[in-house]
């Protein structure tokens, strides 16, 4: 990928929104980016290690997940082309990963050393700097609406609730009622925290009942009838 391309992608995300492509190009020499190849099952980032790095998907996919007491995967999140992954973790205390990151396929990264991120008077000019922690800022804002999010859909009592939850935030968030979620039917069932068989089952119930239609990765959503107020009863 030549480096028009590089600064073009990196523009593209929270964090180096706003920048011009001379300034990505001067934070990649300053953070000693480098590019990675990645193998279909490869484990990036173990679970409980200390990292020192983000970096931006060039191309594939990456799975965060863990296994919970049992022994079973729970999907924490999916990143694709041009998402930024462990930047979260590196702005924390311990830079201790509490999950593991796995290449779902080959795939392609650009890899930053996450002490770029402090420099300032040294290597940062002052107009970078402060461009950069005013998205580190939306970015972890960002990031943490997510997991209200998630944690939104996981306190519902029943598996219909999670997924009528889930789509309809999907919705919100896009303002589209076609969605693609990104996710096989065992990573859906995983990020769900459920068994797959079960979300199979009730997903083709729902869609019989017409609240959507599904087909892989793709959700249709039905447009709910607006409730009309009850008559006042005579007395």
């Amino acid at each position: 990928m030549k480096e028009t391309n590089l600064n073009h992608v990196m523009t593209k995300t929270r964090l180096f929104s706003g920048f011009t492509h001379e300034e990505c190009s001067q934070f990649r020499k300053i953070s000693k980016a480098v590019r990675r190849n990645c193998t279909e099952g490869e484990i990036l980032v173990a679970e409980g290690s200390v990292i020192d790095f983000f970096a931006i998907v060039l191309q594939g996919d990456l799975l965060c997940e863990k296994n919970d007491y049992s022994g079973r995967v729970e999907l924490i999140q999916n990143y694709a082309e041009g998402e930024l992954i462990c930047f979260d973790i590196v702005c924390t205390t311990t830079r201790r990963c509490p999950f593991r990151l796995r290449c779902l396929k080959d795939s392609k990264l650009l890899i930053f050393r996450c002490d770029a991120l402090t420099h300032r008077q040294e290597y940062l000019s002052a107009r970078i700097y402060d461009k950069l922690h005013a998205n580190i800022m939306h970015f972890l804002a960002n990031e943490n609406i997510k997991k209200l999010y998630k944690i939104d859909v996981l306190y519902k009592r029943t598996l219909r609730e999670k997924i009528l939850v889930f789509l309809r935030n999907m919705e919100t968030i896009t303002g589209e009622s076609t969605l693609h979620i990104r996710m096989d039917r065992e990573q859906f069932a995983q990020y769900l925290g459920v068994n797959r068989s079960s979300l199979s089952h009730e997903l083709s119930l729902m869609q019989a009942e017409g609240l959507f239609h599904f087909k892989k990765d793709c959700f249709v959503l039905e447009k709910q009838p607006a409730k009309t107020p009850k008559e006042p009863v005579a007395t």
